[in-house]
């Protein structure tokens, strides 16, 4: 656009200039000198304008650096006395308990949760359902200790995770989540997450559990395949599989999947359930896929921010709903 204005504007100047020359009010050397001044203004005008709009963009980067730079420090809470006097380790699968957990994401809007209250038992595994935009992902954001909540609490084991320290928190949790992506490099890094002494034995272990070793093993490289640029060079399926090996890689004692099924076909998703149910972890599955939902112990439904538990064999024969 600023291109086609510029180019209007030089052809109205050099008309008004040759009109100028035609009349006997300019010589030849004249209108040469005039166009010659003419670029250069319209040159530093330009230049000037993209200054201008480079400081603007300086500016809205500064604000992005302030708001991470400025951002009040996590409090990590007394994990250390709290570990010394419970029985928190990650060879435990803990009870969770959620008290009157209210969530907004800013002051304006609604509660997206609203007094919600539940337990989950040790090793037990709980199915999250709900129409879409009902808040399963935020409230599974809450339970990873990525959102704070309003009001309420978390507790794991009876202790709130606040006091208990996030960083210890989340060293219990694996978690594959909507939006997760594999990053560039082999999948053997992808599922030990680039870890400085990978364990080779752990990784086909956990890659056995989430039934992509068989796959893995056919590929040219195995384990040292490359999966490309956020997994390009992997389907939609086997990314899932390989992002569930990662999380099963850290050994969690709390599991949260958010949807990590959704590009699977029956049989793998079958056989994955039968894998991870078989762990003595505790699991929190969002899901709207019938299968999913029957292998879970209980489930949990949301619908305007109100908890209804109904049971598996409770479930019609198919469950509506989505993220």
């Amino acid at each position: 656009m600023l291109t086609v204005i510029s180019g209007v504007g030089r052809i109205i100047l050099v008309w008004m200039a040759a009109t100028q020359v035609l009349d006997g009010h300019f010589s030849a050397g004249m209108l040469i000198a005039f166009m010659s001044f003419a670029d250069q203004f319209i040159s530093r005008g330009s230049g000037l304008i993209d200054a201008m709009i480079d400081f603007k963009m300086l500016k809205l980067h500064g604000e992005r650096l302030a708001d991470i730079v400025l951002t009040e420090r996590e409090k990590d809470g007394n994990h250390e006395k709290v570990i010394r006097n419970t029985a928190l380790s990650n060879e435990h699968a803990p009870r969770i308990t959620i008290k009157d957990l209210s969530f907004r994401y800013a002051e304006t809007e609604p509660l997206v949760l609203n007094n919600c209250s539940f337990e989950i038992n040790s090793g037990e595994s709980v199915a999250i359902i709900g129409p879409s935009g009902q808040g399963k992902t935020t409230l599974a954001k809450l339970l990873l200790g990525l959102l704070t909540p309003e009001n309420g609490s978390i507790m794991i084991d009876g202790v709130d995770i606040q006091q208990l320290g996030l960083y210890q928190y989340r060293e219990r949790i694996g978690c594959v989540m909507q939006d997760d992506i594999l990053f560039a490099g082999s999948i053997s890094d992808n599922i030990c997450f680039f870890d400085a002494e990978p364990d080779q034995e752990r990784i086909e272990n956990v890659a056995k559990l989430a039934q992509i070793h068989d796959e893995i093993m056919r590929m040219p490289m195995g384990y040292q395949s490359l999966v490309g640029d956020m997994g390009s060079s992997l389907s939609g399926g086997q990314n899932q599989r390989v992002l569930l090996a990662r999380a099963l890689y850290r050994n969690p004692s709390i599991l949260v999947l958010d949807e990590a099924s959704s590009h699977l076909d029956v049989e793998k998703e079958m056989l994955i359930n039968n894998a991870v149910r078989q762990m003595k972890i505790t699991r929190i599955i969002i899901a709207h896929r019938p299968e999913t939902i029957r292998s879970a112990d209980r489930v949990i439904a949301l619908n305007n921010g109100a908890i209804q538990e109904i049971y598996p064999d409770m479930l019609p024969g198919s469950v509506t709903g989505d993220k």
